[in-house]
């Protein structure tokens, strides 16, 4: 089992994002649990490619960082 960190954004018509962890692991949705869904459904598919191909999934370990506020 590997915890992901989803990052995820505001698009004009709902959101997207990733999973740091897993390059290729993108999602959008209108709503950020459905592109969070949409990412873990990214995953499931990516890393049954690798296998299938008998690659091992290129997992990277990345540490929870805590959110910094930023004035530009």
């Amino acid at each position: 089992m590997h915890a992901i960190n989803p990052i995820i954004y505001k698009v004009d018509d709902g959101f997207a994002g990733f999973a740091a962890e897993l390059p290729g692991a993108t999602g959008q949705g209108k709503t950020i649990d459905e592109t969070i869904a949409e990412i873990l459904s990214a995953i499931e598919e990516l890393a049954a490619e690798y296998r299938r191909r008998n690659i091992l999934v290129p997992w990277k370990v990345m540490a929870p960082v805590k959110p910094v506020e930023v004035t530009v």
